[in-house]
């Protein structure tokens, strides 16, 4: 059986209502969601970190141009 732990305490998810595991649904699609969007995050603070090199190597070679 399959046990969900909540504050040190083991509930049988095969014994919750139905009413229960709907909570238990939603609160699973908020741990994805929450891990999904981390990632997204992650992903633009890594574009945004090379696009700012980028930009900085641009404008560094236009100083040596002039």
């Amino acid at each position: 059986m399959t046990k969900l732990t909540l504050d040190d305490k083991e509930y049988e998810i095969e014994d919750m209502t139905d009413e229960q595991k709907d909570i238990l649904s939603v609160l699973n699609l908020n741990s994805n969601s929450s891990t999904l969007l981390n990632h997204m995050l992650q992903c633009v603070d890594s574009v945004r970190a090379v696009k700012v090199a980028e930009l900085k190597e641009s404008l560094e070679g236009n100083k040596d141009d002039n």
